[in-house]
């Protein structure tokens, strides 16, 4: 079965969000994509109750329940969000605006790849096809509608729909015309006017409470408390009456009061219409008279006690009933006979290139007036037609092309920004000898499905990853890697990596590794063997390049991402921290070190605890702190045990209070060369820090280790420096001047860091410090002078990013 969600109704949003976030006005969304990823992406799941606040609803004597309450038990009337449609093979099907191009829908989370999605034209057209089909047979008018939704988060742009016959229907298809759109001047502001509607009616009730009835705060709240009960859905099935009494929400003095009230259906409906300003929807309707226009929305059931002024007549406007609705139904026939719900003009995207020193343009459709139906697959091939050429080369030595794109003749724009298309090549470094890569660019589109833009290389040797950034002049250079940079970063590496749970086979051994796990915390602590070797399968599942759970968010609802929690946590894995401490008390009574049983059970322990990284949660990995286990002197002077163990704690230090303990041996471990501590130091930088200032960890002094690190590597002859200690030195260097986003003090022309800094740079100018996960060409030490001085380009700050 699918849920229909209406991303455009502003009043579902409104409703969702008091009813789950609170009562502040604070937390409405402002869009529809806020509105999905703040409500509906968290709260869908969960049930609610509604309020019996309507009177009129209530019986007026109490009656005796004659039935057996075993045999029908009186369960709560729950409610969820959105619509319950009772076939359907996507999830959630989205109402989504008729604006909403298929590029922006391809490279954004607006919808999943098991989603729906219908154009709200399209929705409401079905919703009332019966009315609407009364109406032109009763008029003779088929002209193209044009729906006008007062519900809705925007109103500027609108978009005619004209209808086409198809074979196994015979029900009229209606085709989106994109390509004659109609700009509302008046931009009306539907949100604004929800809003004042609200606290105009808010004002009227509170006139019964002469006291309250100017009161900003009582009027805010019962607003709300409006939105929040969906107050005219609940006037809908009374509209026909004369009144209607229902119980408020009244906030005063800091207290919530209930009251029972009796107002006026004509008095509600005279708000309506006085902050409902007609005049410019009869404007916009006689201008595109060729037209029809359709008002849609929730007001519309006052329209039977709409005043007779002249300014108030919707002449030219088909007023539809919001309480008659189809759409369910429609859905039905539409899933038993196949017929698509909508059809819509293809937009024309483009992607620049340079050819010989001139600019030609990648087309994806070379036809101008393609209609594309909702479910028939279409696939668009990038090509240029005067040269006869599907795809295009990206030269030898480049890992990064971005290619300006147009859509519809016009560049494509996010907030007003343009944007280019940026094709990454991911394991560029991996091939021995570069070469030009050849690549397709394909569009395979499913209206009313996931659009898949996808780049792909033809001789398939290559990682492709794609994205759209914001278009920077030549001359953006930079000093340090922006804090969003690594947020975001981690968020589409972590979107990368749950993707590959769900094809890698590796993965799929994992829980049966883990139960034995679990099986042998059970039994004796002397019987090791097995135990070590079940430790040694998981993390060898685990172990790769990434590492499986390198990356992945916790917080994701990816179904891959739960089980495995939940499996974590059935395996109550918090028994490792007493295994650790019966192997170590063992040890002590017997005055003895460890032996190679137990040395090679708590070296796969702790391989084992690092490689789950954010899922360590489950172990209670708070316990692993250093005055736990690291101050064993068994621990700390067994050179594999210490790296394996700080390695593992920089992978599981998620939290402040594990990045606190990690920061704290900087001053005792920082210039030990065989140490791994640098190693984890800037990790945790890349992989978790929270590099806000103002919430800086007090145990992170930043500006000190820089320069200890500094003043460290200038004492030592470069060529005597352990290899790895220096990629882990100039890789945590690299990380804490981000630290120059919040601190303009740090690092500045003719400070202390500054003139270290150049030394270390003159220093180390005969060494090649190269870190194959970063480049293969360019050293970190090239990297670090860049940044240094301020000409480090988007390029090299994407390559720091794989460290």
């Amino acid at each position: 079965m699918t849920k229909l969600f209406n991303l455009q109704s502003y009043i579902d949003a409104c409703e969702y969000a008091h009813q789950f976030g609170g009562t502040s006005e604070a937390i409405i969304p402002q869009s529809s994509q806020e509105y999905k990823t703040r409500i509906l992406d968290r709260y869908s799941a969960y049930p609610y109750l509604s309020a019996p606040v309507a009177n009129n609803d209530l019986p007026s004597h109490l009656t005796t329940n004659t039935s057996h309450l075993q045999d029908n038990p009186q369960e709560p009337d729950y409610l969820h969000l959105g619509i319950q449609l009772f076939t359907g093979d996507k999830e959630r099907l989205y109402i989504v605006s008729d604006t909403l191009d298929l590029l922006t829908l391809s490279m954004s989370n607006i919808i999943g790849s098991r989603d729906g999605y219908l154009y709200a034209s399209a929705y409401h057209y079905w919703n009332h096809y019966g009315e609407i089909s009364e109406y032109q047979a009763r008029s003779q008018s088929y002209q193209p509608l044009v729906f006008v939704d007062l519900d809705s988060f925007d109103t500027s742009t609108l978009i005619p729909v004209s209808f086409q016959r198809q074979e196994n229907t015979p029900h009229l298809i209606p085709i989106l015309d994109t390509r004659n759109r109609i700009p509302f001047s008046n931009n009306y502001d539907c949100q604004a006017i929800y809003n004042q509607i609200c606290s105009q009616i808010s004002r009227i009730f509170l006139r019964q409470f002469p006291e309250l009835s100017n009161n900003p705060e009582t009027i805010s709240h019962l607003s709300n408390y409006l939105q929040r009960i969906n107050f005219f859905k609940m006037v809908q099935s009374h509209i026909d009456e004369k009144s209607i009494s229902l119980i408020i929400e009244i906030y005063h003095n800091q207290e919530i009061f209930y009251k029972r009230i009796t107002v006026s259906i004509l008095d509600i409906a005279e708000v309506v219409y006085r902050e409902i300003n007609l005049a410019p929807l009869n404007q916009l309707a006689h201008q595109y008279s060729q037209y029809q226009f359709v008002l849609v929305g929730q007001y519309n059931i006052f329209e039977q006690l709409r005043p007779q002024a002249s300014n108030q007549d919707l002449f030219s406007f088909m007023v539809l009933k919001p309480n008659i609705q189809n759409f369910s139904e429609l859905w039905i026939d539409r899933n038993r006979q196949g017929f698509p719900l909508f059809g819509i003009y293809l937009d024309t995207i483009e992607f620049a290139i340079a050819i010989d020193n001139q600019e030609v343009w990648i087309q994806l459709s070379e036809e101008r007036d393609a209609i594309s139906f909702e479910g028939r697959e279409t696939v668009l091939v990038g090509s240029i037609p005067n040269r006869n050429q599907d795809f295009m080369r990206i030269p030898s030595g480049t890992r990064i092309a971005k290619l300006p794109i147009r859509v519809n003749d016009s560049d494509y724009c996010i907030n007003g920004i343009p944007q280019d298309y940026k094709i990454e090549i991911q394991n560029y470094e991996d091939n021995e000898n570069p070469q030009e890569i050849l690549v397709q660019i394909n569009f395979r589109l499913q209206p009313g499905s996931f659009p898949k833009l996808i780049v792909r290389d033809l001789d398939n040797q290559y990682i492709i990853q794609t994205s759209l950034v914001d278009r920077h002049s030549e001359s953006t250079f930079y000093s340090y890697i922006p804090p969003e940079n690594i947020n975001q970063n981690r968020q589409q590496r972590s979107l990368s990596q749950i993707g590959r749970l769900t094809v890698n086979h590796r993965f799929q051994d994992f829980p049966t590794y883990l139960n034995a796990i679990a099986t042998g915390l059970d039994q004796s602590r002397n019987q090791y063997g097995e135990l070590t070797a079940s430790f040694r399968n998981a993390y060898q599942c685990l172990n790769q390049q990434p590492d499986l759970l390198q990356f992945v968010d916790i917080s994701s609802h990816d179904p891959n991402v739960t089980l495995l929690a939940q499996q974590l946590e059935n395996a109550q894995l918090h028994r490792m921290i007493n295994l650790i401490s019966n192997v170590f008390s063992a040890c002590d009574r017997h005055r003895r070190r460890l032996n190679s049983y137990e040395r090679g059970l708590l070296l796969s322990l702790i391989i084992f605890t690092g490689k789950l990284y954010r899922f360590s949660q489950y172990i209670c990995s708070q316990n692993l702190l250093l005055d736990r286990l690291f101050s064993l002197s068994q621990l700390r002077y067994d050179k594999g045990l210490s790296n394996e163990y700080l390695q593992c704690l920089s992978r599981i230090a998620v939290s402040q209070e594990l990045q606190d303990s990690y920061f704290m041996l900087f001053d005792s471990m920082y210039s030990l060369e065989k140490s791994q501590y640098l190693w984890g130091y800037g990790r945790i930088l890349l992989w978790y820090y929270n590099f806000d200032f103002s919430v800086a960890s007090i145990s992170l002094n930043y500006q000190e280790h820089f320069i200890k690190i500094l003043n460290y590597l200038l004492s030592r002859n470069y060529q005597d420096l352990d290899p790895q200690y220096k990629q882990n030195a100039f890789l945590s260097l690299i990380y804490l001047l981000t630290f120059r986003a919040y601190n303009n003090n740090f690092c500045q022309t003719g400070s202390q860091e500054i003139a270290l800094a150049q030394a270390v740079i003159n220093h180390f100018q005969n060494d090649r410090i190269i870190l194959q996960t970063i480049s293969r060409e360019r050293s970190l030490n090239d990297y670090f002078r860049e940044l240094i001085e301020g000409c480090s380009t988007e390029d090299r700050i994407i390559g720091l990013l794989s460290g």
